[in-house]
C-alpha cells in the first residue's frame, strides 16, 4: 500500500476505502467530458450551394453546407453556445445572405449566445454573416468591413465581332439579355444594373447600422468597399474586442454560465480535408495562373499603368 501510494503521489498512508460498501461521497471526476461549446469554421469565398474547392481559388465555403452545419451546432443538446469563426474575403450575396438568415433564425429558436472570431479576413460577405454575433472579436490586422457591392458583368460581344462570330437572338422582354455575356450593356441596362447595385449597397449599410446599434451616416462613413484593420474597426465600433479565437471561446463560456475551472470539449465543425490529388491540382494550377498573370510575389509592391504601354 505504501509503495502504490507514493507511486500515485499520495503519501506513504493513502486514504483506503471500501469498495463493497456505498459511497459516501460523489465521484470527484467525472467518466466523460461535457461539450458546452461549438466551433463553427467558416473559412474560404463565399458562394451558394454546397462547399467545395476550385483549382485557382482554393476551398471555397458553400451557403448550403454552412448553413447545415450552423443548424447542427445550435440544435446539439449538449452545446451551450456556439463560437463561428470566420476567414473569408466575401463572395457571392446570395450566399451570404443564406447564412446570415440561418444564423439568426437559429440563434432566435434556440436562444443560445453566437459569438464570433474573425480570422486574417472577414469583408464584405465575411463581414455580413458576422454581425448576427453577441459579440465580434477580432485580430489587431483583420482585414474587417469591406462594406459594399462589386458586380462584373463580362461581355464578348466586341470579341465576337472581332472574329467574325454572328449571333441570333429570341428575346421576350427588354432586359431578356441582361445577364448576358454575348451582349454589352445599352445605357438603359447600365442605368437600371447601377439602381439595383446602389440598393442593394444600402440595404447592406442598413443591415450594419441595425446589427451594431449604429446610425445610418455613422456606417456610410466607414463603408464604401473600404476594408479597416482589427484596431480601426474597433474604433468604429464594427467590432467589440481584439482578441483571437481562445477569447472568443472564453466569452463564449463565460455567457453560457459554464464555470472556469470546468474542462469541457469543444464540438469542432470543420471543412472536410482535400484529397491528395485535389491538392496537388490545386498547386499545380495556382503556380501555373500566377506565372501567366504575372502576378507579383508576396510583399512585393504592384503598379498599375495609366495606359496600355509602358514608358
Amino acid at each position: 500500500m505504501r509503495l502504490v501510494g507514493q507511486l500515485a503521489g499520495l503519501g506513504s498512508r493513502p486514504r483506503a476505502i471500501q469498495l463493497l460498501k456505498p459511497a459516501s461521497q460523489p465521484a470527484r471526476r467525472e467518466w466523460t467530458v461535457p461539450t458546452r461549446i461549438a466551433v463553427v469554421y467558416a473559412s474560404g469565398a463565399i458562394e451558394t450551394g454546397p462547399s467545395g474547392n476550385d483549382l485557382l481559388l482554393g476551398p471555397y465555403m458553400g451557403a448550403e453546407t454552412i448553413s447545415r452545419r450552423i443548424d447542427r451546432a445550435f440544435q446539439n443538446h449538449d452545446v451551450q453556445a456556439v463560437v463561428l469563426r470566420v476567414e473569408s474575403p466575401g463572395g457571392s450575396s446570395l450566399g451570404s445572405d443564406f447564412i446570415h438568415h440561418a444564423t439568426v433564425r437559429m440563434k432566435r429558436d434556440t436562444q443560445k449566445p453566437l459569438i464570433v472570431s474573425m480570422g486574417g479576413a472577414a469583408a464584405s460577405g465575411g463581414y455580413q454573416i458576422s454581425l448576427p454575433g453577441d459579440r465580434i472579436f477580432a485580430d489587431r490586422f483583420t482585414r474587417t468591413g469591406s462594406i459594399g457591392v462589386l458586380y462584373i458583368k463580362p461581355s464578348f460581344e466586341g470579341w465576337y465581332a472581332k472574329h467574325g462570330v454572328k449571333q441570333d437572338d429570341f428575346e421576350r422582354g427588354s432586359y431578356m439579355r441582361g445577364l448576358s455575356q454575348n451582349r454589352d450593356w445599352d445605357a438603359e441596362m447600365q442605368a437600371s444594373a447601377d439602381s439595383s447595385i446602389y440598393q442593394e449597397y444600402r440595404e447592406f449599410v442598413s443591415l450594419v447600422a441595425d446589427s451594431r446599434n449604429l446610425p445610418f451616416d455613422q456606417v456610410e462613413q466607414v463603408a464604401q468597399g473600404r476594408v479597416w484593420l482589427g484596431g480601426e474597426a474597433l474604433d468604429k465600433k464594427l467590432v467589440d474586442q481584439i482578441g483571437g479565437l481562445e477569447d472568443a471561446i472564453a466569452e463564449a463560456r463565460r455567457r453560457a454560465g459554464i464555470p472556469a475551472g470546468e474542462k469541457i470539449r469543444l464540438a469542432e465543425y470543420r471543412r472536410p480535408p482535400l484529397s491528395f490529388a485535389e491538392r496537388v491540382l490545386g498547386s499545380f494550377a495556382s503556380n501555373a495562373f500566377q506565372r501567366a498573370a504575372h502576378l507579383p510575389d508576396f510583399g512585393e509592391a504592384l503598379y498599375w499603368m495609366d495606359d496600355d504601354e509602358a514608358p
